[in-house]
């Protein structure tokens, strides 16, 4: 009987152990998904950051910075740099430049440009001259010069040019011989793709609506007409006629009553 109790001890212990533990299996299946879960919340975390990463990664490849006419500047390798100067009476100029080189940057005034293209006005009065030291000035990156209205100006610009000019002909050039000109409505800003940033820059807007506003106005000296010129004109009025006596009585009473 020993040997009997003995045996079936042994088979429900080997049938405990072989069989499956359903909390142990639930629990392993619970892991398992929270691992899944968890791979998840990894990947969209990893790719939320990645897309800071490249944000800021964007932000580091820029640099804005201030700079006084006349000054020398730093301009750093593969960064793209804007460089904006004191604002104007409408506006302020501003030097785009990215290369895989530096370079230095210097921009300096030149307040007795030349005239203006017909049909443009200057509104600064003044043009800019670049200049690109430390290297040459071509085959950059990026090569822009930008004219930004000042905040709360009422000029508009969007129609301006920005010149360049020709030495030949001490004149300056517009259009498309300057380079790939764009009003960037947001920025209220004119800006000027080139394929060389060295030179002497203007900014100018059309001067049509004010030409015929000119126009209209009578000329500046010009004596005003009076009544009794007029009278001089007007045929069977002559001095000493009845029509001219007549007349100068009604505008003598027509003074009298006005004052």
């Amino acid at each position: 009987m020993k040997v009997t109790y003995s045996i079936l001890f042994a088979l429900q212990a080997i049938s405990v152990i072989a069989a499956p533990a359903p909390k142990k299996a639930a629990a392993e299946e619970v892991a398992s998904g929270l691992v899944t879960a968890t791979g998840a919340v990894a990947t969209a975390t990893g790719a939320a950051n990645g897309g800071e990463a490249a944000e800021e990664e964007k932000d580091e490849n820029e640099v804005e910075q201030e700079a006084q006419f006349g000054a020398v500047v730093n301009v750093g390798a593969n960064i793209k740099t804007d460089t904006l100067f004191p604002p104007g009476k409408v506006g302020r100029f501003e030097v785009e430049i990215q290369n895989n080189r530096p370079r230095l940057l210097r921009v300096s005034e030149n307040k007795t440009p030349a005239a203006a293209p017909p049909g443009f006005t200057n509104p600064e009065g003044v043009s800019w001259r670049v200049e690109i030291g430390g290297g040459g000035s071509r085959g950059f990156q990026l090569a822009k010069i930008d004219y930004i209205a000042n905040a709360g100006a009422t000029t508009d610009i969007s129609k301006g040019q920005i010149g360049r000019l020709c030495r030949e002909t001490n004149s300056f050039v517009i259009g498309e011989g300057v380079g790939e000109l764009e009003f960037e409505v947001e920025e209220n800003e004119l800006t000027v793709k080139v394929d060389n940033l060295v030179g002497e820059w203007a900014v100018f807007l059309p001067v049509a609506a004010a030409a015929g506003a000119e126009a209209a106005a009578p000329a500046t000296g010009a004596a005003p007409l009076t009544q009794e010129a007029a009278l001089e004109g007007l045929a069977g009025c002559e001095a000493g006629t009845l029509c001219r006596n007549v007349l100068d009585l009604l505008l003598a009473d027509a003074r009298a009553a006005a004052k």
